[in-house]
């Protein structure tokens, strides 16, 4: 098996709108450099936000449909969600890293997975002038480079089923999206599988993470969603407002655990998911529910699992599992 499976189909269409510094590599691939800014860097959610700006931007560039303008067949408006989003690093490169003034490169390759779905990898490394490799998702998953961060997101296409409510979305494709050109992964490394595990299991894990024993479990947190903090331009629950709600537990149990904020701020992330099962309103109360595992072999590694719920439907809205580094080991 090749390590995308491309299909005869018709080669992309031109997009009306090329996001600005978006070059393409192939069809189907696009790079950027970038410097890191104030506005997408530290212990916060703004780099992860980015990343899903430069989701947008590459589905826009390889399927020729403005993303940020889609728009069903009548006339209303389509969104491009966020089901699946990890961001996996290591102790060379992760989020908290980068810092003002790096520059970065991104490949981004945008891969077909139906007429309602899409899959974007991103792999981001230090710009050191060379030229851009080829993103091939078989070695992105199996050939990690301890340089490279590594993002998978899984994006579906919805749309409000209730004018002025964020509850009850439904599935939707927007008018002229073209996917049959987008190569396919392999079936193994299809986000699919994560997802529908964290989505009927509540937890990406198969069971306690071997090597690793609990700390602290069922610690939990209410949070309140807010329309001036947390919503985006839409009024829908921001995709990255949810790596706001897992810091801002996780800040609550590092005080618990007696650390410091500084030591929250020094920590690695190096490996984040979330699974996003719905969205919110602004007056909705959200229960997030924390269990964190330490590595016996080396305490300062640790893994939180969380689910992110919200109390007044009584319905789960994300899955999410963390593996951080630093910080101290015991209380």
């Amino acid at each position: 098996m090749t390590s995308a499976e491309r299909p005869h189909a018709p080669a992309r269409p031109k997009a009306a709108w090329i996001p600005a510094g978006v070059e393409h590599v192939d069809a189907t691939t696009v790079v950027r450099t970038e410097r890191v800014t104030p506005g997408m860097c530290g212990p916060n959610s703004l780099f992860a936000a980015r990343l899903g700006d430069w989701t947008w931007d590459a589905v826009t560039a390889a399927t020729g449909t403005d993303v940020y303008d889609a728009r069903g067949e009548d006339g209303s408006p389509v969104y491009l969600s966020f089901s699946y989003f990890r961001i996996h690093g290591s102790r060379v490169l992760h989020p908290l890293s980068l810092g003002f003034g790096d520059r970065i490169r991104v490949v981004s390759g945008v891969f077909g997975e139906g007429s309602e779905s899409v899959l974007t990898l991103h792999r981001v490394r230090r710009d050191d002038g060379s030229a851009p490799r080829p993103l091939d998702p078989v070695a992105f998953h199996t050939e990690p480079d301890p340089g490279d961060l590594r993002v998978e997101n899984f994006n579906r296409w919805i749309a409000r089923g209730r004018e002025g409510s964020n509850k009850g979305l439904v599935r939707a494709a927007p008018v002229g999206f073209s996917h049959h050109h987008l190569p396919v992964v392999p079936r193994e490394f299809s986000p699919r599988l994560a997802y529908a595990h964290a989505r009927d299991n509540g937890t990406f894990l198969d069971g306690p993470p071997e090597g690793h024993d609990a700390v602290v479990t069922g610690f939990t947190v209410d949070y309140p969603v807010e329309a001036s903090r947390d919503l985006n331009g839409v009024g829908l629950l921001y995709f990255a407002s949810y790596f706001a709600m897992l810091d801002w537990a996780l800040l609550r149990l590092w005080a618990h655990l007696g650390r410091g904020e500084r030591e929250f701020r020094d920590r690695a992330v190096l490996d984040q998911r979330i699974c996003y099962l719905g969205n919110a309103d602004a007056d909705t109360t959200i229960r997030i529910t924390l269990i964190l595992w330490r590595n016996t072999a080396d305490p300062s590694e640790e893994r939180i699992e969380a689910v992110l719920h919200d109390l007044g439907r009584d319905t789960a809205l994300a899955v999410a599992e963390l593996k951080v580094a630093g910080g101290k080991p015991g209380r």
